[in-house]
Formats: C-alpha cells, structure tokens, sequence
C-alpha cells in the first residue's frame, strides 16, 4: 500500500493553495481497501479530476473516490483530524 502521506503531498503539487485535501482509506470488499480523497475549496471534482489525470502520478496514487466537504477535519491543534475523515469518508461514500 502507497503511503497516504505521498498521496497527498503528491497531489498538492498541483493545486492551488487555498484548496485543502486529506487522504483517508475505508474498507472495499474488491480491493481490500480504497483510498478517498476529501477536498475542500474553490474547485469542482471533474476539475479536480481532470488536474490528477493530467499529471504523472501513478495510477496506484490515484485516489478511487474524490468527496468534496466543506471543510476538512482538524482538531483543536490545526492538525487533521484522521479519525474523524474516516468517518467522514464512510459516511458521504454509501451507496444511493
């Protein structure tokens, strides 16, 4: 497994600034697990997506799902808050 941490840095080097990202993973029954990728600010996941496939990021890098919240989770430090992205991640990636 690619480290979430590559992930991220890799694809922030792409983005504009003020957009906020955080890799999580949640369970797959195919794969094992699926990396999500929950994004905020002013931009569009087709627009995000577009920007991904337009780079050399491997394709194991490559996020499987692109959720855009409204903001990202931190805790009261600033830090991420990976506990509660995972949660997150669950929740907006259910089945419709």
């Amino acid at each position: 497994m690619i480290s979430l941490g590559a992930i991220e840095a890799a694809i922030k080097k792409i983005l504009p600034e003020e957009i906020e990202i955080l890799t999580t993973s949640i369970p797959d029954s195919r794969k094992g697990e699926k990396v999500i990728l929950l994004f905020a600010g002013e931009i569009e996941e087709t627009d995000l997506k577009s920007l991904i496939s337009e780079t050399d990021i491997p394709p194991l890098m490559v996020p499987a799902v692109l959720l855009k919240v409204d903001e990202i989770p931190k805790l009261g430090t600033g830090k991420s808050d990976f506990k509660q992205a995972k949660a997150l991640a669950l929740e907006l990636n259910q089945p419709k």
